[in-house]
């Protein structure tokens, strides 16, 4: 093979590896994930939408609510109990071990508590890729046994 031959199979090999490695080049799972955590938690409902499925996240919601009502009002419970001086609704990142996992277009962010003492024990969010971005489409909580 040629020299100029060698550098075009080079760069070829070279863009195919980039962009093999690089499905979804832009924010990953968990940085959509802290970004909703962190909106919902300033009640910000226009800057939250960018990273949840609402409807899918809440669809089956218990009360007679829409799922964007009951979205809402869980956020609204979460932001007032925060603003009191007894709690916080601020995420303590470091509490938990945390993984993440993606599956072509599929992903999950895992919190698992690494306080003995805590009612919930993994916190998992499932995430589908839509439109060049991650959006959370699943919240799921699981207690201790």
């Amino acid at each position: 093979m040629s020299s100029s031959g060698s550098i075009v199979f080079f760069l070829a090999m070279l863009i195919l590896v980039s962009c093999g490695n690089k499905i979804h080049p832009e924010e990953s799972p968990l940085a959509i994930v802290a970004k909703l955590i962190s909106a919902e938690s300033l009640a910000d409902f226009e800057e939250a939408k960018k990273f949840i499925d609402v409807e899918k996240v809440y669809a089956n919601h218990p009360d007679t609510l829409s799922a964007e009502q009951a979205w809402k009002t869980q956020v609204t419970f979460f932001y007032d109990l925060g603003r009191d001086k007894k709690f916080t609704n601020i995420f303590k990142y470091y509490n938990y071990t945390i993984k993440e996992a993606q599956n072509g277009e599929n992903a999950s962010v895992v919190f698992e508590s690494k306080t003995p003492g805590d009612s919930i024990d993994r916190i998992i969010y499932k995430l589908r890729y839509y439109n060049k971005t991650w959006v959370v489409v699943g919240i799921e909580y699981h207690k201790k046994v």
